[in-house]
């Protein structure tokens, strides 16, 4: 009984989602034969008409799912043409020459149009499936070792201090109790990462892009790790003319803040950090700079490419390419890009840029 329940909401809920694309197909064979009828009263022989009509079909066939619609479509032309636009109008006439074979031309556009965009969906949905498989795998095999190092660390050091409170000194103590604090904060990162990593796969529905002020976001990506490190100076230069970008503000505010953690862990430098959101050839470009040792370029692609390394214990950039893997794939599926490049008077320049629509600026 549960089952056929389940198999009836199932169909109705599948009906429902079919009504969208009908109402698409339905307004866009209206919208033709409102053109049709314009033309053909104004300007042109009704012979051209039917081309209006096999527009409509390949338009059709490229924005719904499937062959039906486009199918649809072909037989409403045809009946449009033969009732609207051939004598007799207003009346059906069959009898028409070539009326089969018009029929067939519209029915084999259809078929062949949905066809060649049905399989670049699937291919497009298949490639995004294996980004997303791609990520998940080198995350999962990284975290074994990225979550166990300061998990152990953290127990042992806190083991440590219950059994021997009173036999360690004051300096020890301070020691292992900063130990603590340190890998708690590294767990903290690992644990956002991993929930962002969860927005993008989720069923929940994954990135949701809206216009959003490129210098809100850099603020308040900055004010985060600001908390965390008050005593780490953030110079941010912002675009001299405010402007938006369609972006994921939750997940671009994680990239910079992962961009802007990793520059405080591993340029092994004290001085400021500099943050930079502007506009450059109709795209937004986000740069976070440090004055630090410099970066192995290569090996920094290697990790945005999606790779992940879990076999270097004791790495002074253990954990930046679970960060940077994640940063790559969100820019990525904002389709933008991302890059990594040494600077001349010193340190690393991590930019990504996202791209701007017309109309964005403020």
């Amino acid at each position: 009984m549960k089952e056929n329940a389940a198999r009836i909401k199932k169909r109705i809920l599948a009906f429902r989602l079919g009504w969208r694309p009908m109402v698409e197909t339905l307004l866009i064979m209206l919208a033709a034969t409102a053109l049709s009828f314009v033309l053909h009263e104004f300007f042109i022989q009704n012979n051209n008409v039917s081309m209006i009509y096999a527009l409509a079909v390949v338009v059709v066939s490229c924005i719904t799912p499937g062959y039906f619609y486009g199918v649809l479509a072909s037989l409403i032309s045809v009946i449009g043409v033969n009732y609207f636009f051939t004598m007799p109008y207003w009346a059906f006439n069959f009898s028409l020459t070539g009326y089969p074979l018009t029929f067939f031309i519209m029915l084999i556009t259809s078929i062949i149009t949905s066809t060649l965009v049905t399989g670049y969906r699937e291919r497009e949905r298949a490639r995004t499936e294996r980004d997303k498989e791609k990520l998940r795998s080198n995350l999962l095999r990284a975290i074994s070792h990225d979550l166990r190092t300061p998990l152990t660390s953290i127990s042992g050091s806190s083991s440590l201090l219950l059994s021997g409170w009173e036999n360690i000194d004051e300096k020890n103590r301070s020691a292992l109790l900063s130990d603590i604090c340190d890998n708690s904060e590294w767990l903290v990162r690992m644990v956002e990462n991993l929930l962002s990593v969860t927005k993008m796969n989720g069923s929940g529905g994954g990135i949701q892009k809206v216009p959003d002020m490129a210098e809100d976001i850099v603020a308040h990506a900055v004010s985060q790790v600001r908390r965390r490190f008050p005593e780490q100076k953030i110079d941010v230069i912002a675009s001299a003319e405010p402007f938006e970008v369609l972006m994921d503000s939750m997940l671009i505010e994680q990239v910079i803040i992962n961009l802007i953690e990793n520059a405080i862990y591993h340029s092994g430098s004290d001085e400021p950090i500099t943050v930079k959101a502007e506009q450059e050839d109709g795209e937004a470009v986000f740069t976070v700079s440090d004055r630090g040792r410099g970066v192995d370029v290569g090996r920094m692609l290697w990790l945005m490419d999606g790779h992940v390394e879990s076999d270097r214990p004791g790495d002074k950039d253990r954990g930046m390419g679970i960060g940077l893997s994640l940063c790559a794939s969100i820019v990525r599926a904002h389709g933008g890009a991302m890059t990594v490049e040494n600077a001349r008077e010193g340190g690393a320049v991590f930019s990504f840029v996202l791209p701007m629509e017309k109309g964005e600026e403020i």
